[in-house]
């Protein structure tokens, strides 16, 4: 079975990244739920999409740049008043159900990955006994590679962008990944074809979505029987997976 995740909590749904999106994805019937992890200046790891805090917050300026303190009293916008959450909290919120927490490790401004970031998260997750329930995924090779060097087990996808696969081509992202010891690949879901996913099965590699956020896609690669696919419109996709047309035998993944 194609497994769901709920993008940033359903980011089409709730506001992302909250409190609310959260809690409201624990009483889905969803595998995974996704969401995003940056530093503080002073070393705690707060779950928040942006490098910056404009768009969804009523603050300014950099994440990185302000300590928890001040962070913490912000508001996310159309919460009604909810902060942001740290990422210790969304673990709580998520301990008492049987859903895989699907972390992206973000980068700083220019995409500059945070010093020691990945191992940070790594650590976090090993703290909180959830290592074994938990997908680390990042758009840098190297950002993956360096959290699962920090603590295993755990499972890893590359996050492949559209300009990546098209300048270097599917063969070499596929080689690229099996040299890292990446077991999984996630691709923009209109980059990915049958003839893609089979390619990447081929290759020993786990195959994954994301951006499926219309009823189009989220049909297409339930057909192409992906092993994920990440979305805003986790409602959507938990109703179109439940037709009997788009069922698929269970079976295994590595980022599941």
């Amino acid at each position: 079975m194609t497994d769901i995740a709920s993008h940033r909590g359903g980011a089409l749904l709730w506001p992302e990244n909250s409190r609310i999106a959260f809690e409201n994805t624990t009483r889905l019937d969803v595998e995974q739920v996704e969401f995003d992890v940056h530093p503080t200046r002073d070393g705690k790891l707060v779950v928040i999409h942006d490098d910056t805090l404009d768009r969804t917050t009523d603050g300014r300026g950099p994440v990185a740049a302000q300590d928890w303190a001040a962070l913490s009293k912000l508001v996310l916008k159309g919460t009604g008043g909810q902060r942001m959450l740290l990422l210790d909290e969304v673990i709580e919120i998520f301990r008492p159900t049987p859903i895989v927490l699907r972390l992206e490790i973000k980068c700083g401004p220019d995409r500059v990955p945070y010093p020691g970031h990945a191992a940070r998260i790594a650590e976090a997750l090993k703290q909180a006994g959830v290592l074994d329930r938990s997908v680390i995924t990042s758009f840098q090779l190297g950002t993956v590679g360096e959290a699962v060097a920090a603590a295993r087990p755990m499972k890893h996808v590359w996050l492949v962008t559209p300009q990546t696969q098209i300048d270097i081509g599917l063969a070499n992202v596929i080689a690229a990944a099996r040299g890292a010891g990446v077991p999984m690949l996630g691709i923009r879901q209109n980059m990915l074809t049958a003839e893609i996913v089979a390619s990447v099965r081929a290759a020993g590699l786990g195959i994954g979505g994301w951006a499926c956020n219309d009823a189009e896609a989220i049909a297409r690669l339930l057909a192409q029987q992906v092993d994920v696919f990440t979305t805003d419109r986790p409602d959507l996709a938990i109703a179109q997976r439940r037709r009997p047309l788009t069922r698929t035998s269970p079976r295994s993944a590595s980022g599941s």
